[in-house]
């Protein structure tokens, strides 16, 4: 690739250099032709200056031999010198209009200003020849006409007289600026020539040395990028995170690594390959309202197991074209390791409470064997139908109570899935808050529930590790209510559960006034193996895996405290249902 982009990038530059040599000899040649088109303009102005110079001096001579010629017919009058004095005025008469009307007389300064008194000199003079052409007209056997036309001729003369003058001076400028030019003709253009010529060579090697260091960046950019790009294609292959790259419009697989071979071994065409990836931005687009995200999901396989994968989808640039990028990690060992942790812990909840659910189970047993004796005796004496029937209802709304408890026990125990569904909030926090119920009655807590939110708020997750989440909250703090007697505390011990919703997040608020967190202990307390309680009933993994639980679900807890003691809070994102469209 880096040969033939640099022999394309070569090609261009004997191409641009082409050019500009061209441009170069093109503005050469353009110059000496501007330069011989001035001179010859120069010279065929320098002449019509000269002309019209002529054309004033024949003007004048024209006007002296009209004068002579009418002086002498003064004198001598007769048929022969009137056709002369006819001749003579007529050609006077023709030089006049030369003087305002050619092309010549353009180049005299001043000289169109005199056209109006040499228009009036013309008529005069039209007067004259019309006369001489017929002399039976008037008297010509004296001189006193002669006289007067050379009276009436004699401001022309002056008038000439001073436009010879303007000729003379302005012709006499004329040759010594021609003169002056004639002594250095072609320094001044050559030079410009030249100078012009060195500046453009100047620009083409400018150019040109630009050119080579800007491809050579190039280059040294393109060989970077290319080493770059290797090193990164060998990465991903070599990373042990499934690495897959697809169109988010058609969903065909573009690149997988072969961490992503291990989890779909099937060719980059198998549906396989488009169920993993819609997947994947179904779960994105539940959990955080948008194509993007953090997700946690299951894979079935076409050889039957089941797969846990956690990662994250995010849109990337792959070969300059806008795809979806997905990583995730093959966490089926640590999610059953996770889920074996979560069960351990829930059994260990289940052995703490075993005393409270004893109790609290003995209760409807003694009412029952209470009931069931008052049955047994009423029936010997004879009773009514009525009253042994009320009894034995007793014994079933007992049973029902009884069976409850057993059902929170069995839901409590039960081994959590991988599987997320939408559930609501408001349900599964009060399942938890009753599962706790009587130990708090029995250890004399007061457990406040103080929920704003309504039954069809929903979130996504796996219900039951949530319940156990919030089990495990109002465990730690029944413990940490017990661990302070109240009257170190000044105050009763109580907890309260709030829950509220704002805009797209739920929060769940979990208060105690026993006190508060240790400093030293809050900023780890979501640690592994993290604990304020005694070795025989904490092992630290509990709020490890809350944390995990809420994370999966798109979340975030943490822990501060206040006046009278500590405050856990649940941040979740809730599930956005689109409302149904109305019929127009």
């Amino acid at each position: 690739m880096n040969l033939s982009f640099h022999k394309l990038t070569t090609r261009g530059m004997h191409v641009v250099s082409a050019v500009m040599v061209l441009t170069t000899i093109v503005f050469f040649v353009a110059t000496v032709m501007v330069y011989n088109s001035t001179d010859n303009q120069r010279s065929m102005l320098a002449k019509k200056i000269h002309n019209s110079g002529w054309i004033v001096y024949q003007a004048q001579l024209e006007f002296l031999k009209a004068t002579s010629r009418l002086r002498l017919t003064a004198v001598s009058p007769s048929p022969g010198e009137f056709e002369a004095l006819k001749l003579r005025l007529e050609l006077l008469r023709s030089r006049l209009p030369v003087l305002y009307e050619s092309d010549e007389s353009d180049l005299l300064p001043g000289l169109a200003g005199y056209k109006p008194e040499l228009q009036i000199f013309e008529q005069r003079l039209d007067g004259m020849i019309d006369a001489l052409a017929h002399p039976n007209l008037f008297d010509v056997s004296g001189n006193e006409v002669f006289h007067e036309w050379d009276i009436e001729l004699e401001p022309l003369g002056r008038l000439l007289q001073r436009v010879l003058l303007s000729s003379v001076s302005y012709n006499e400028a004329t040759a010594q600026i021609e003169a002056q030019l004639d002594a250095n003709p072609a320094r001044i253009p050559l030079l410009l020539l030249f100078a012009s010529g060195s500046i453009l060579v100047l620009i083409l090697l400018a150019m040109e040395r630009r050119v080579q260091m800007r491809l050579a960046e190039v280059m040294a950019g393109q060989a970077a990028l290319e080493s770059m790009e290797a090193s990164l294609l060998a990465v991903i292959q070599a990373t042990p995170a499934c690495v897959i790259v697809f169109d988010p419009k058609s969903e065909q697989v573009r690149f997988v690594n072969p961490a992503a071979l291990a989890v779909v071994d099937a060719p980059l065409n198998d549906p396989d390959w488009k169920r993993l990836t819609r997947t994947a931005r179904d779960i994105a687009v539940d959990t955080n309202g948008n194509p993007w995200g953090g997700i946690t999901m299951t894979f079935s396989r076409r050889q039957g197991d089941v797969v846990s994968l956690r990662g994250n989808l995010c849109e990337v640039l792959w070969h300059g074209i806008p795809q979806a990028l997905l990583v995730v990690a093959d966490t089926s060992r640590i999610r059953h390791a996770e889920l074996q942790v979560m069960q351990a812990a829930k059994l260990a909840t289940l052995g703490e409470m075993a005393t409270a659910i004893a109790h609290e189970l003995n209760q409807p047993l003694a009412v029952i064997k209470m009931a069931a004796a008052n049955a047994a005796r009423l029936v010997q004496s004879g009773a009514g139908q009525a009253v042994v029937q009320a009894k034995l209802e007793r014994i079933q709304g007992q049973v029902d109570r009884a069976k409850r408890i057993t059902d929170q026990v069995r839901r409590y125990a039960r081994m959590p899935t991988d599987q997320s569904s939408s559930f609501s909030i408001r349900a599964a926090l009060e399942l938890a808050a009753g599962f706790v119920a009587e130990q708090y009655r029995a250890a004399g807590i007061h457990l406040l529930l103080r929920f704003n939110v309504s039954p069809d708020v929903m979130v996504v997750g796996e219900q039951t590790m949530f319940e156990q989440l919030i089990v495990n909250l109002l465990v730690n703090a029944r413990d940490a209510c017990e661990s302070r007697p109240s009257a170190s505390l000044g105050h009763p011990p109580r907890v309260i559960v709030h829950c509220r919703a704002e805009d797209d997040r739920v929060l769940i608020e979990v208060d105690d006034n026993a006190g508060g967190i240790a400093p030293d202990i809050l900023p780890h307390l979501f640690e592994a193996f993290t604990t304020t309680k005694p070795a025989d009933k904490g092992t630290g993994l509990g709020l490890s895996l809350s944390r995990t639980v809420v994370r999966d679900m798109g979340g975030t807890i943490s822990a501060a405290n206040l006046a009278e003691g500590a405050r856990f809070t649940v941040d979740l994102p809730r599930l956005v249902v689109p409302a149904p469209e109305m019929a127009e």
